[in-house]
């Protein structure tokens, strides 16, 4: 991400857009997975990407105090990394140091060190380091929950009572619905965790950090470990299924105008028997009552011979 670095970006979200764009292909370009699952992969992707984003301009800040000794971001100019241009390691600066930013860093300080009703700290342990390259298997929820809510990098005790309670109930829960066996559980059940938490709070689920909304946790399939490739197997029947359908549809069409064609041309034989039938009868009638058959031609086309 640092390569597409060339302006003073103070987040991810500020980045234009076109860079934003390249960094998403350049992540097409590595990965693959079934494309009904791209929008889930994107909106993760972003999320991910802010976060990264995010570490990284705080690094930078934490360097330049280090090597500043100072935590007036003023005194932080010259002490950029080398993947930000001094001009715009000047412009972050300034942004820095507006009363708007420094209020927003206060208040957000101060709610990472704010103690819930159960004595839990809004504050994970987990850090910005990749964790699950420690691991030979993707993290389930549990198994990430734990991680950031215990100290040692999990190994430890839980940081508050409300996080062991979340994790004992919903442990609990899945053992009992898929059994003890990590294979056969699901990477995350969604109604265990509810049940766990009790309940969503101002729109968010505890232990999925403020930027998930209610509606994403809860989209998310409780299904083994396995289940993409599953939904994919499923997926591909659906689509047979319907190619076989639409393939029946298209006969039963073809047949149905092969039938329309014939019964018009049966159509147009009978009008035009009826209307020769009907012509002769009127020009019979003519003959007896003697009068000039003017209005009514011969199969040859003269319209003048009287009869």
């Amino acid at each position: 991400m640092k390569a597409y670095f060339d302006g003073p970006y103070p987040t991810f979200r500020s980045m234009p857009q076109p860079i934003r764009d390249g960094l998403w292909d350049r992540f097409l370009d590595k990965y693959v997975w079934p494309t009904a699952n791209t929008a889930n992969v994107y909106e993760a992707w972003k999320k991910t990407t802010k976060d990264r984003y995010k570490d990284m301009m705080n690094d930078a800040r934490n360097q330049a105090k280090c090597k500043s000794q100072s935590d007036n971001p003023v005194d932080w100019r010259g002490h950029g990394p080398p993947w930000i241009r001094a001009e715009h390691w000047d412009s972050l600066v300034n942004y820095w140091n507006t009363d708007k930013w420094k209020n927003n860093a206060k208040i957000a300080k101060e709610n990472r060190i704010t103690q819930g009703k159960d004595g839990e700290m809004k504050k994970h342990t987990a850090g910005s380091v990749s964790f699950e390259k420690d691991m030979d298997h993707p993290m389930s929820q549990l198994e990430l929950f734990s991680y950031v809510h215990k100290t040692n990098h999990g190994l430890g005790d839980f940081i508050d009572k409300k996080s062991k309670r979340v994790y004992d109930k919903y442990k609990s829960s899945i053992e009992f619905k898929y059994g003890t066996d990590r294979d056969n559980q699901p990477e995350f059940d969604p109604d265990s965790w509810i049940n766990a938490v009790n309940r969503p709070s101002k729109g968010r689920i505890y232990g999925f950090g403020p930027r998930q909304p209610v509606s994403h946790v809860l989209g998310t399939p409780a299904s083994p470990r396995r289940s993409i490739l599953a939904h994919d197997s499923m997926s591909n029947e659906n689509v047979n299924k319907l190619k076989s359908e639409l393939a029946s549809a298209r006969n039963t069409i073809e047949e149905n105008n092969e039938r329309i064609a014939n019964l018009t041309v049966r159509l147009e034989r009978v009008e035009k028997n009826h209307n020769v039938e009907l012509r002769d009868t009127v020009q019979n009638m003519l003959r007896e009552l003697n009068i000039p058959n003017t209005q009514f031609p011969s199969s040859s086309g003269s319209r003048n011979n009287d009869i």
